[in-house]
């Protein structure tokens, strides 16, 4: 085994770290339900997404450090390809923001049927 195999898997020609994904969460992904209250970042590394969330999430709690400062980024605007927290997003209340690098092939089927609106390599629904 190399050493990167410890690490990292390909699915579907893109590659993943292996501590905090499956196989089977990324194929659970293709059937994840859109809401039209979602809000998705969507863009490439290092582009700026870490500033993107903080900026939305305090958008959500209408511009009140209060309301994010004691909550962790990952639980305010999680990664959907990497739910290293375990939440249940269908639960989740709306509007629900997630942060992703997926490539456009492996978003959910809902989120590449959908219209999305599109700034800065960035798709918002």
């Amino acid at each position: 085994m190399q050493p990167a195999e410890k690490y990292l898997f390909t699915y579907r020609g893109f590659y993943f770290q292996s501590a905090f994904t499956s196989v089977e969460y990324l194929d659970s992904l293709e059937n994840f339900e859109i809401r039209d209250s979602d809000v998705f970042i969507v863009t490439y590394p290092k582009s700026g997404t870490i500033w993107t969330q903080n900026i939305l999430s305090l958008i959500y709690h209408e511009g009140h450090r209060d309301g994010t400062e004691k909550v962790d980024l990952v639980d305010r605007a999680p990664w959907l390809e990497y739910n290293v927290r375990n939440v249940d997003y269908v639960s989740r209340p709306s509007p629900r923001l997630f942060a992703s690098h997926l490539p456009y092939y492996l978003v959910p089927k809902g989120l590449r049927n959908r219209r999305a609106k599109v700034g800065n390599s960035t798709f918002i629904i």
